[in-house]
């Protein structure tokens, strides 16, 4: 007999990156939120097909005479390659002048005049270029940090009849003389709300506990037929009570709009 196998469970469907998003420049994780970073003007403009992140360590393994393969704690890094690429569909000075990398603007009767320069100043680096994305899960953003970043110094704009044009944009990080041990880049994935137990059994006037974690603050739990189950709650615990036979659902939300659903049956 055929059996199938998946790694799908319960809080799968809480673990989906979603294709919405957008990039900050000087992110302040733990300060900036979605809307005070667009009004703080720290969005570079709208992007059109995507972005890609990238974490490249570059490992090399020890080889050691008379050994015919590589061999465990023998593996160095390198070197780390970080990037972010998008496409700004805004074509603007700062969207022009982050894909060059080293130029600079002026005012020139009525335009702005860009000009590539010769070499980087260091007010062409950003403190970061930020991700700020959606996760399925939570109300909470994945935050991708390229730190120290600059634009890899290429602008290739094409220009086609029913399309709008695209500024190309590569951010690499770059590491900070002084904190040179630490990598250029920061990964913020938020906590997801779930529940010990998806599918809890009780019997009628008896209880149950299902523990939460990944919850922001504090959390509710609510039956969706008291007639069948109450619940209450206690710090992290939530504690289930079989009232008659039957099915019900208990929905467990945390301070910040976060929730997880539980399926309860209860026994005669």
């Amino acid at each position: 007999m055929h059996r199938n196998r998946s790694g799908l469970t319960q809080v799968t469907k809480q673990k989906f990156m979603l294709g919405e998003g957008a990039i900050f420049k000087n992110w302040v994780q733990g300060t900036d939120t979605f809307e005070s970073a667009i009004a703080a003007g720290k969005c570079l403009g709208a992007t059109q097909g995507g972005s890609t992140f990238v974490a490249k360590a570059n490992v090399r393994n020890i080889e050691v005479d008379g050994i015919s393969g590589k061999v465990t704690d023998l593996d160095e890094i390198d070197s780390w390659d970080i990037s972010l690429q998008t496409n700004f569909i805004e074509v603007s000075p700062d969207t022009i002048c982050a894909a060059l990398g080293a130029a600079s603007k002026t005012t020139a009767g009525g335009y702005t005049k860009i000009q590539g320069n010769t070499d980087f100043q260091s007010s062409d680096y950003f403190t970061n270029i930020a991700f700020v994305g959606s996760m399925s899960g939570t109300n909470s953003p994945i935050v991708l940090i390229v730190k120290n970043a600059i634009g890899n110094g290429e602008l290739n704009i094409a220009v086609k009849n029913n399309d709008e044009s695209k500024v190309p944009c590569t951010f690499e990080g770059r590491y900070s003389v002084a904190t040179l041990g630490t990598v250029p880049f920061e990964i913020y994935s938020p906590d997801i709300i779930q529940a010990s137990n998806y599918n809890v059994s009780v019997a009628k006037n008896s209880t149950a506990t299902v523990t939460v974690t990944g919850y922001q603050t504090s959390i509710t739990a609510v039956s969706s037929n008291t007639a069948k189950a109450t619940v209450s709650v206690s710090s992290g615990t939530v504690t289930i009570s079989g009232v008659a036979a039957g099915e019900c659902k208990v929905t467990i939300t945390d301070a910040a709009g976060n929730s997880t659903v539980v399926d309860v049956t209860v026994t005669a």
